[in-house]
């Protein structure tokens, strides 16, 4: 299926198409008018050919093929907490930023006909990709990404209601959100049951995964070495936000436990709907100008061959 990303530029072939139309082409400079029937119907209609394949180049054409037969049929937004508390170990090899950042990976690989959107959050949210189809991408940046300590805190509603924002125009039929944390709300003015609840008026499950344990934990330096630091989980409040919408709440105290509530999320959240298959457009634009490369070819060669030729009598007119 042939799709176009600018319409509205095809309107630019319009005054060249006229033009073309009226003004007849002469091939050549011949002692008498070329009466051939293949004369007469290149001269009229090359030049309107080439003025269609430029409009049509301006306008974008895209060659649309469904990905797949049935999907996307969930739209999830991934909130994943980026404050510094995310840096303890919960085991000796592997700190919770880490194990995050891997079980999230092999969730998104789970889910292949799914779009997600990913927002990092600490004192303030940041949308670090908007709903997605492309999980190659989406895996890069999880790869890639890591925290930022000069921003620190943990603003849990805030980057609830970005989240809502981003899912609240989907035509998906599940909308969830799905939110790892491991602390407090302790920064942003939006609380966690205010954001919870605009998710429930709009139909968003959330679905909360609480990481850790409340006491002190170790935390690499920078420079090495270890401090201890208390953390307390909300388990209180994120079991509302999720219960408020459908949702569910997780305890996750290391790593296996992180990858248990995740495997849950994904049974849950286990659909087939007949919904309208994405598609993948091939831009054609190149195509259009190729062709129109072909048309120009034999108009330029003509022009050359008139170059420096008396005009014959019959084209002056009567």
């Amino acid at each position: 299926m042939i799709a176009l990303r600018h319409p509205l530029l095809m309107l630019l072939a319009v005054p060249l198409v006229v033009w073309a139309w009226r003004v007849v082409y002469r091939w050549g400079i011949p002692s008498s008018r070329p009466s051939s029937r293949l004369a007469r119907l290149t001269s009229h209609w090359i030049p309107i050919l080439l003025a269609l394949a430029l409009g049509l180049a301006a306008a974008g054409p895209e060659w649309r093929t469904p990905l797949r037969g049935i999907a996307p049929v969930v739209d999830l937004a991934v909130v994943l907490d980026g404050s510094s508390s995310m840096r303890i170990l919960d085991r000796p090899d592997e700190d919770r930023w880490h194990a995050a950042r891997r079980t999230l990976a092999q969730f998104v690989l789970r889910r292949p006909d799914d779009r997600f959107a990913l927002i990092l959050f600490s004192a303030h949210p940041v949308t670090l990709s908007p709903l997605t189809a492309d999980h190659l991408r989406l895996l890069r940046m999880l790869a890639r990404l890591d925290i930022d300590s000069r921003d620190d805190g943990t603003a849990i509603g805030s980057a609830l209601m970005t989240a809502v924002r981003r899912l609240e125009d989907s035509p998906a039929r599940s909308r969830v959100i799905l939110l790892i944390t491991d602390g407090v709300q302790n920064r942003g003015r939006v609380t966690p049951l205010e954001a919870a609840e605009e998710a429930r008026r709009n139909g968003i499950r959330i679905h909360a995964v609480a990481i850790g344990s409340n006491g002190e934990s170790l935390v690499p330096l920078e420079g090495g070495g270890f401090a201890r630091l208390r953390v307390e989980v909300d388990h209180a409040t994120l079991q509302q936000v999720a219960h408020l919408t459908g949702g569910e709440s997780f305890s996750a105290e290391d790593p296996a436990g992180l990858e248990n509530s995740l495997a849950s999320v994904d049974r849950l959240e286990k659909t087939l709907l007949p919904v309208d298959p994405p598609t993948e457009g091939r831009p054609m634009a190149l195509w259009c100008l190729l062709a129109a490369a072909l048309l120009a070819l034999p108009l330029a060669v003509d022009l050359a061959f008139k170059r420096g030729r008396p005009r014959p009598a019959w084209v002056e007119g009567p």
